[in-house]
């Protein structure tokens, strides 16, 4: 069994109130877009408030731009940067597969729920893994009448846990 980590970086055109949902085809071959993967939409900045004023408000707008007095925001390269967006990957998991190819795309959505899905990149990964089996297998009893056996075993720990 093995989990598929899915690593969203976050970028200059996306704000603190939008996300992406996953999308995956379980498998199958075909991808189901009416249900997400993930349980609810994962936010980009999920420890931001919504309207962060630095980043999407007047920082960049008005005086603070055409100001004439030097405050040190129009020299060197503060405005060819990233200065004020925070890099970073967003990471979702998939609960455990077993065995198959798997499709997933991630389609980004804002705070309204507007999202595409039209020409979102589909990924696919190969997973070549199974449960361990069970051991300690032992035949326990014999019914003559129906010639039946009964077995006990122990349970795979990953199938149990």
């Amino acid at each position: 069994m093995q989990t598929i980590r899915i690593g969203v970086v976050r970028a200059r055109s996306f704000n603190s109130t939008d996300g992406f949902h996953v999308y995956g085809d379980g498998g199958t071959g075909e991808m189901d877009w009416v249900h997400p993967v993930t349980p609810r939409r994962q936010l980009l900045w999920s420890d931001a408030p919504g309207l962060a004023g630095h980043l999407l408000s007047g920082h960049v707008m008005g005086l603070h731009l055409d100001n004439v007095s030097p405050d040190g925001h129009l020299e060197g390269t503060h405005l060819l940067d990233e200065h004020a967006f925070p890099a970073a990957t967003i990471v979702f998991e998939t609960e455990p597969l077993v065995f198959g190819r798997f499709r997933h795309a991630v389609v980004m959505e804002d705070a309204l729920g507007n999202a595409a899905t039209e020409g979102a990149t589909i990924y696919e990964t190969v997973i070549n893994s199974e449960p361990q089996a069970a051991s300690d297998l032992a035949g326990v009893l014999h019914d003559p009448q129906t010639d039946r056996l009964t077995f006990s075993y122990s349970a795979s720990d990953r199938l149990t846990g």
